[in-house]
């Protein structure tokens, strides 16, 4: 798979199982509530994602139909929005923060879940993906301040890798970007399906230390709209 980068580390505890094309993990984890946690095990197969718990109450199934969103928050945080109806946040879609109880979350797992859920995912770090063809020194803006990082355009989609605040870092499918725009010569912005507080996507906003060059701009555009605008030259 070439080289792992990011968030999905090798680990004792999140263990997979396969039997010809099956393929199963169970990691144990601890489901967030408003009040307090509980503890359980998230079963991860080919069809679904399921969380086994003693507490009736919190123990779900979904098939990866049934998942809006999956957001990989951290190295052992992992969030699933649902279209289930929260009863305590006037009716927003419900969504289950686990967070992993021992070790962290594998390679194994990251690329299986990419290679099943065509939902928009969001991910901490970067992906397992080849060599970026493009690298930016950036400033990520955050509503007060923001962080540094870079910018890597890949042939399979964009990762942003923050070198002070690691759990500000994302990679995106191409699939996993709504939007694209370009403020002036110096800001580059990216619209994905990350639900925020007060509307359903949330955009990011980076300051290019150096110029984004129209061909790389281009070679983004085609692969969100699934258009070409301009040649793009070089850039495959």
């Amino acid at each position: 798979m070439g080289r792992v980068m990011g968030v999905f580390f090798i680990s004792v505890f999140a263990t997979g199982v396969r039997s010809g094309l099956a393929q199963e993990f169970r990691i144990p984890v601890r489901h967030d509530h408003a009040l307090r946690s509980c503890r359980g095990e998230l079963v991860i197969t080919g069809e679904e994602i399921v969380y086994q718990t003693a507490h009736r109450h919190h123990a779900r199934r979904w098939r990866f139909s049934e998942i809006q969103m999956l957001t990989v928050a951290s190295r052992t945080e992992l969030i699933i929005l649902t279209y289930e109806s929260g009863r305590w946040t006037f009716g927003r879609d419900r969504a289950f923060r686990f967070r992993v109880a021992e070790g962290e979350l594998s390679p194994e797992v990251g690329a299986f879940l990419l290679s099943r859920i065509e939902r928009p995912m969001a991910m901490t770090l970067a992906a397992p993906w080849r060599e970026p063809l493009q690298e930016l020194a950036v400033r990520h803006r955050h509503r007060f301040g923001g962080c540094q990082g870079v910018l890597r355009l890949h042939p399979e989609g964009v990762a942003y890798v923050s070198s002070d605040q690691p759990r500000d870092s994302r990679f995106w499918r191409w699939s996993d970007i709504q939007g694209i725009g370009r403020l002036g010569p110096h800001q580059f912005e990216v619209t994905t399906y990350e639900p925020e507080f007060g509307g359903p996507t949330r955009t990011y906003v980076f300051d290019l230390k150096t110029g984004l060059s129209n061909e790389a701009y281009d070679f983004i555009w085609e692969r969100v709209y699934r258009t070409t605008p301009h040649a793009t030259g070089g850039l495959r």
